[in-house]
């Protein structure tokens, strides 16, 4: 049985950090799900425009701005035909070779080399390890060890989609996602004097025990 799948990542670390999966009651609670995603986390929405109702379901809550353009590589590609209006404009349709494609790129995330710090005798040791070994989502693990074109894998879906999307923002920023700043930008209302003062503050320790109970 089809569920609803939404996945988030973290363009800073490149890591998963947030999933719904599920089969609501209606179709629109799913949307508006997947709608608080996109709020708390600011993140735009790469979704299967095959699948009628979030665009429609975003319109009426006027959030269509947090689904994300059709990305413009793909039409150079010529993988996807040229839309420029309404509906057409946001998300992917998933077809067989868009399907594909995006396999492509969940391959090349998964076996992606991460640097971490190991401890061997005592001591600290810098070496590398498979964004796989990363995941903490035990489902999306399943689905991926027993995936194949022929099964409902909803997760792996999703994880397309977002790959699709991660790769305009690689291909945008040429590959360094993680150094684009929107502080860069004057008019950023992060570089508030406020917020550059005390946004990186952390609490003492004795600041921290207080607030435990």
């Amino acid at each position: 049985m089809s569920l609803g799948s939404a996945l988030v990542l973290d363009l800073f670390t490149d890591r998963l950090v947030a999933e719904y999966t599920g089969r609501t009651t209606y179709a629109e609670e799913l949307y508006e799900k997947v709608r608080l995603l996109c709020l708390y986390y600011n993140a735009k929405c790469m979704y299967e425009a095959n699948i009628k109702g979030t665009y429609s379901y975003f319109s009426k809550m006027n959030c269509s701005h947090l689904l994300a353009d059709t990305p413009e590589y793909l039409r150079d590609k010529q993988i996807l035909k040229y839309t420029s209006f309404g509906n057409n404009s946001k998300g992917v349709r998933a077809t067989a070779a868009i399907n594909n494609y995006a396999d492509a790129l969940i391959k090349e995330w998964l076996i992606k080399p991460v640097p971490t710090v190991v401890q061997e005798d005592g001591e600290d040791k810098e070496t590398t390890i498979p964004n796989l070994y990363l995941i903490r989502n035990r489902a999306l693990l399943k689905e991926l060890v027993a995936y194949n074109p022929f099964i409902n894998v909803d997760r792996v879906r999703a994880l397309g989609q977002l790959m699709l999307f991660r790769e305009e923002k690689i291909i945008l920023y040429q590959g360094d996602v993680k150094g684009h700043r929107m502080s860069e930008d004057a008019d950023y209302a992060g570089n508030d004097e406020f917020f550059l003062e005390n946004y990186d503050k952390r609490f003492t320790e004795e600041e921290q025990n207080s607030f435990m109970y």
